[in-house]
């Protein structure tokens, strides 16, 4: 339905009706007038034909057809008379005047006429041969009226019984009268009504115009007024200058209502204003708190990662010089044992607390993934090589599906998340099950599934398996080596890289992790795919064999038991060490003319001396691109990002001896 203005609704609602009354009172008054007109046309036509029917009584009964003349052209001046006729008491015309339209027929009656043009006057029945009809007949068309009028005698004698006697008719007159006159007047009162009507009715809309704009305007300001308080300005207000009072009352209480929104407005701002600060001041508070635990778990870390870096240097070395003591007197069994149950404190505890490092660095948005093309079987192998030991001694199977497929991700925060999935199917699956690594396709996607037959996460569980701290409770399980923070953590990289996460398990019937990320819709060379990351522990097995021997080393580290450490261990493994705390020692060194097969460097110095600076010295000083690892307990992605622009290896503290060994001997072998 099509919306108007009140304007226009007013105008109609107004005019309509106006409209109609005038129709219908112009339409009665036409009708009124043309019968006044016609009933005028006939009675005049007939007072013509009574008069003459009267003043020719005498001239008929005479025959003076002269007499009868004279009356005859006297009734023709009247308006509107266009013939006539007399006839005698034979129907004999005895005088004829005018233009009469119809002719007499010969017959019995007086009153017959041939009515070729005009149908309507063969219809005369006047009078008869016995008696005589006192009423007048009329008859008519579209251009004329025909009126009959008998003539009878005016003497009336009465009978012996005082009634009245037979009066013959001695004739009669027929006047015609032309509707033409008529039909004139009748077009001038039609066009006067047409005109009348017309100006009354503009006159009328002028009226209602103007009358609905005082009424209109005053309502549209209020439309508009509402409109703009719609929008937000409540600084409008409304100026009426009006006799109608409801509009006045409108008005005055539209401008206190936006008074009083105003009002509520200012306060509702302020209080606004104070929870907004009040929350600025709390997420500061909670920034800076964010900010401090970040920095002292960074503090911490690289504060705790040195001891433990040497602490695992040192039972690195210790466990080897007790294994060839171990050769020469079976007595030092238990000392070895004891040795090994320290390197495996020494090992939980560097995990633990990188899982702790982990969780902090995620919540503080330390961690930023660099996405690119993964080769997904190069992550499997090195996932199964890390854990296929471990498997091995519970007695659990690991079974891998290999499959050819690329995707999206993170090569290194993939292979944390796929580490911690497969590490945590096998500490909750009992001996004797098994654990299997599965990708497969799923339209753009790879479904990386992590499957065991371990013992299943009820529903309740399923809820808070993913919060810090939480570890199933199985007594038949040995599930005490960790804190409950590896789902954590792979909650949070996986949301991180903009994966899907979905965990499917029953109690008793295994659970299922599954990762889906996007394929890469090209295929993708691995050694571009995988450029960057660390090589895994097979390659590790593939070059154990390749000796140390005379092979010069320089190692720079400020913290003394690291560098006694990293020397003796290095020295274990028949490398020639040259052991520096900071530039200037390096540099005494290459004065003395010495040089070395590789660098391990760690990367804060003292003061503002840094690894990156003395690698880049010895290279520029001996003039080759020798092979170098740093070294750093700063976990921060600003050290990573330093290590991997100037093309050095990082390795974080504290550092496994095999996997520092099995890095020196690959990157030597390069």
């Amino acid at each position: 339905m099509k919306r108007s203005g009140i304007r226009r609704q007013v105008v109609w609602l107004t005019l309509v009706p106006s409209l109609v009354m005038v129709i219908c009172l112009e339409a009665l008054f036409l009708y009124v007038s043309y019968s006044d007109i016609d009933r005028d046309l006939q009675e005049s036509g007939k007072l013509i034909a009574r008069q003459l029917a009267s003043s020719s009584e005498y001239g008929v009964f005479s025959n003076n057809q002269a007499f009868l003349q004279n009356l005859a052209n006297g009734s023709l001046q009247q308006p509107d008379v266009r013939g006539l006729i007399i006839l005698n008491a034979a129907s004999e015309i005895l005088v004829k005047g005018g233009e009469f339209s119809g002719h007499l027929k010969s017959g019995p009656n007086i009153a017959d006429f041939e009515a070729s043009d005009h149908p309507g006057l063969s219809q005369f029945n006047a009078s008869d041969k016995e008696g005589v009809s006192l009423l007048s007949p009329v008859r008519g068309d579209q251009r004329s009226l025909w009126i009959y009028q008998p003539i009878i005698p005016a003497q009336i004698a009465l009978d012996d019984f005082g009634g009245k006697s037979a009066t013959r008719q001695t004739g009669a007159v027929i006047v015609e009268m032309s509707k033409l006159g008529a039909r004139e007047t009748k077009i001038q009162i039609l066009w006067l009504t047409v005109i009348g009507t017309t100006l009354f009715l503009c006159i009328t809309l002028l009226l209602v115009y103007r009358a609905s704009r005082r009424i209109t305007q005053p309502i549209r300001k209020l439309s508009d007024a509402m409109q703009a308080i719609g929008g937000g300005d409540l600084n409008t207000r409304v100026s009426l200058r009006t006799d109608i009072d409801e509009l006045d009352t409108l008005a005055h209480g539209l401008n206190n209502m936006t008074a009083d929104l105003r009002q509520e407005r200012a306060i509702l701002e302020r209080r606004i204003d104070d929870a907004t600060q009040a929350l600025r001041l709390k997420k500061e508070e909670a920034e800076r708190a964010s900010h401090d635990k970040s920095r002292f778990l960074a503090m911490a870390s690289h504060d705790l990662r040195q001891p433990l870096h040497a602490l695992g240097l040192y039972v690195a070395e210790l466990q080897r010089r007790l294994s060839l003591a171990g050769q020469r007197r079976v007595s030092d069994a238990d000392q070895i044992h004891l040795v090994g149950q320290v390197e495996q404190s020494v090992e939980t505890l560097a995990t633990l607390l990188n899982a702790l490092l982990d969780i902090s660095k995620l919540d503080a948005g330390a961690v930023v993934p660099q996405l690119r093309p993964c080769d997904v079987n190069a992550i499997f192998v090195r996932v199964v090589a890390d854990y296929q030991m471990l498997a091995g001694i519970r007695n659990i199977r690991l079974i891998v599906r290999p499959c050819g497929g690329y995707i999206t991700s993170d090569p290194q925060l993939l292979e944390r998340i796929l580490m911690n999935l497969v590490s945590n199917a096998i500490r909750y699956t009992p001996p004797g099950g098994c654990v299997m690594l599965a990708c497969r396709r799923r339209g753009d996607f790879w479904r990386i599934e992590v499957r065991d037959s371990g013992v299943g996460i009820t529903k309740i569980d399923q809820i808070n398996i993913f919060r810090e701290f939480f570890q199933l409770q199985q007594p038949h399980l040995n599930t005490n080596n960790g804190l409950g923070l590896g789902l954590s953590i792979v909650d949070r990289l996986v949301k991180l890289l903009g994966h899907r996460l979905e965990l499917r398990s029953e109690p008793g019937k295994g659970s299922v992790f599954a990762l889906e990320a996007p394929a890469v819709a090209h295929t993708v060379n691995s050694s571009v795919a995988m450029k960057g990351t660390q090589p895994s522990s097979d390659i590790a097995q593939e070059i154990e064999n390749s000796p140390l021997h005379e092979k010069r080393l320089l190692v720079v580290d400020d913290d003394a038991m690291v560098l006694s450490g990293t020397s003796s261990l290095l020295t274990s493994w028949g490398c020639i060490v040259s052991a520096a705390a900071s530039m200037n020692e390096v540099e005494q060194l290459l004065q003395d003319g010495v040089e070395w097969d590789f660098i391990i460097s760690d990367y804060q110095l003292v003061g503002n001396e840094n690894g990156i600076d003395v690698i880049t010295a010895v290279r520029q000083h001996l003039g080759k691109q020798i092979p170098c690892i740093l070294v750093s307990g700063d976990t921060s992605p600003a050290i990573l990002k330093l290590a991997s622009v100037n093309g050095h290896h990082l390795l974080h503290k504290p550092v496994k001896p095999a996997k520092l060994k099995s890095l020196v001997m690959h990157l030597l072998k390069e």
